[in-house]
């Protein structure tokens, strides 16, 4: 069962023992006959627990509307959320979607306490905007302690979720005040300098030179530990803060505490292992991730020692070059790249040592077996969470006549539908072609607008003047393109009178590298990439070894390739934090790094849009995996109980 799974059921059976305990003190004498007075019994609702406790979720949700329907009041809202529960158990999206929304209405008259129930829901259901507005309306209310503390915990949650890491950890702060418990009050502090530590060295000045004294302390702190990557409590820029900061909050056990952690988690291997082809398809792509590794290993050569060992898979097969590693006394291995040789990796089953492999070979878990990859279908799911944050419903699609446009239409189809999105139309386009039009007239229907004049005109024999109409119930337009075919596509959507329409695409829309004159023709256009792309100086160190200055040279895939190559190894040293800490995240350049339960590592984007040629930044990509059910994926924003104290540092 999964982590939202049981996030549901808890909620299920919670609501459950709450209809028991006022059934059995308001029927005790009573018969139990439908009734619309809060004090009587309801037989639906009775009838939902039965189904409930069966685990038929569908009938338990139309049970407990009828329920609402016989109720008034709180008693009304409390049968509601629990269908909703119940909706979303079944995967009835659509229904669970009608009674949110009815709940949102402003004459619902919501209690604090269902205020905040909605609330969660609407962060599960990947709505952070409206779980934002919900909690607004909490505001200036009577709440007790629980609730504030509730309150400000799922507004940082739902900031969060939505890429908004400043006000998430505004949120905090605010938190921070009202926590009693001195050891929920450490787990919030420490969520608070995590927080802080993803974003850029850029955005951290900014807050600085803007906020309170109190704010400027927390980030004056994380830049100390972002530069000292372990943090050590007796160096001169921690005494500095601590006499500069007598009274912060963070003045106290915390910075023993998170020294003490750093070390405990940061695991560096004594010798590493890569397993990359020297020969081959892949031996090109191959030389990119080398070069961004032995970059990595430069920079963080004063945390760990540098000492790489490469093995050729293009020479031996996977099983004969584990068996040299393990006799190398190699300690972790990155590698292999070819999907062949990661399925035989994978298939080992009894990995000894550390295994980050650059592809995709299994889903289930694999004691020491990692997957880090630049999937197509993990960048599609950051593109849809953007449209999806932004109130998009309704999609077309527009992809490439190949197995590769095929498979990620599919994919964001799938995906899009378990948000609860539509797809109204899929359609493909030739690939080296240089007018798209018969394709994009059939996606926008304009052929069917002509074909309906000609038929007109023929029936009534006039002559008629005729201006051809595009289909108008469509949000945005997802398109699969590389730059060639995007350029020439964006301004023929524009000449069919598609202006208006969002589109939104996947990095590899951009070619990687700043082309002003030729991004033009992609003006408007959304996407997500990693943040090495997006944000270049803001990621980049100023050290004469960083990636972006020693493979400043290298263009599209391979300048991705090398980010790859940088962030598969200074992942080594937490791993194991990663596994084992579910909110654990780490600053990489190809985005930031969080890990699932079965092993695979999560790449959190950043989005951006093409604005005169260049790419103006829209920040973190929102972080919604929960939403959409993905297998092995574990709750990113926690509602009610604290975070585990983890750190980044």
């Amino acid at each position: 069962m999964s982590h939202g799974k049981n996030t549901f059921l808890k909620a299920l059976k919670l609501t459950a023992l709450l209809l028991v305990s006022s059934f059995i003190l308001s029927c005790a004498t009573q018969s139990i006959l439908p009734s619309a007075d809060n004090t009587q019994s309801n037989p639906y609702a009775d009838q939902a627990l039965v189904a409930l406790s069966q685990e038929d979720y569908l009938l338990a949700a139309n049970l407990f509307t009828q329920a609402a329907e016989l109720s008034q009041g709180s008693l009304r809202h409390q049968h509601l959320i629990a269908s909703i529960h119940a909706y979303l158990q079944s995967a009835q999206t659509g229904s669970a979607k009608r009674l949110i929304d009815d709940l949102l209405q402003p004459s619902s008259g919501l209690s604090p306490e269902h205020t905040i129930q909605l609330a969660e829901i609407l962060l599960n259901q990947g709505r952070p905007r409206y779980a934002n507005q919900l909690l607004a309306t909490l505001e200036g209310l009577p709440l007790n302690l629980q609730q504030r503390i509730e309150h400000h915990k799922l507004n940082s949650s739902a900031f969060l979720q939505a890429g908004n890491l400043v006000e998430s950890v505004n949120e905090r702060l605010k938190l921070d005040f009202l926590i009693i418990d001195s050891k929920d009050k450490l787990k919030n502090q420490v969520t608070v300098l995590e927080t802080l530590s993803l974003l850029s060295q850029q955005a951290l000045e900014f807050l600085r030179s803007s906020s309170n004294s109190n704010m400027i302390g927390w980030v004056e702190l994380s830049m100390i530990l972002k530069k000292q990557g372990i943090l050590n409590p007796n160096s001169t820029d921690i005494k500095d803060w601590k006499v500069i900061n007598p009274s912060h909050p963070a003045n106290s056990e915390l910075l023993s505490i998170l020294a003490n952690q750093a070390r405990l988690n940061f695991k560096p291997a004594k010798r590493v292992g890569v397993f990359l082809p020297t020969e081959g398809p892949f031996a090109s792509a191959a030389q990119s991730i080398k070069n961004g590794l032995i970059s990595a290993a430069f920079e963080l050569s004063s945390q760990w020692a540098m000492n790489i060992r490469f093995y050729d898979t293009s020479s031996a097969t996977i099983e004969a070059l584990y068996n040299q590693a393990i006799n190398d006394n190699i300690s972790a291995i990155i590698g292999p790249l070819d999907k062949a040789n990661t399925l035989a990796m994978a298939n080992l089953n009894q990995l000894d040592i550390p295994v980050i492999s650059l592809n995709k070979g299994r889903d289930d878990y694999l004691q020491n077996y990692y997957e880090f990859s630049l999937s197509p279908e993990d960048d599609i799911t950051q593109v849809l969470s953007l449209a999806w944050l932004k109130g998009h419903e309704n999609a077309l699609v527009f992809s490439p006549q190949s197995a590769y446009g095929d498979r990620l239409a599919q994919h964001f189809s799938q995906q899009w539908a378990q948000l609860g999105g539509n797809v109204l139309a899929t359609q493909t386009y030739p690939l080296k072609e240089a007018d798209y039009s018969t394709s994009i007239k059939q996606l926008l229907t304009i052929d069917q607008s002509i074909d309906r004049f000609k038929r007109l005109r023929h029936r009534l024999n006039l002559s008629m003047q005729f201006e051809d109409r595009r289909r108008h119930d469509a949000d945005f337009l997802f398109l699969i393109a590389a730059p060639r075919e995007g350029r020439l596509i964006k301004p023929q959507l524009r000449f069919h009178r598609a202006t208006q329409l969002a589109v939104y695409s996947t990095p590899k829309i951009y070619a990687g590298e700043l082309n002003t004159i030729a991004n033009r023709d992609l003006d408007g256009v959304l996407f997500c990439d990693m943040p090495w792309l997006i944000e270049p100086t803001n990621t980049a160190k100023e050290k004469p070894t960083d990636t972006l200055q020693l493979w400043s040279t290298s263009r599209g895939s391979h300048r991705r390739l090398t980010a790859l190559g940088y962030d598969a190894y200074q992942l080594i040293p937490h791993l194991a934090r990663m596994r084992t800490q579910e909110l654990a995240r780490l600053m990489g350049k190809t985005g930031i790094l969080s890990m699932k339960t079965n092993g695979h590592i999560n790449r959190q984007l950043n989005c951006g849009q093409f604005k005169r040629g260049r790419i103006n930044s829209l920040g973190l990509a929102p972080h919604i995996e929960t939403a959409i059910n993905l297998p092995n994926t574990p709750a990113i924003t926690p509602s009610y109980s604290s975070p585990s104290s983890t750190s980044p540092l």
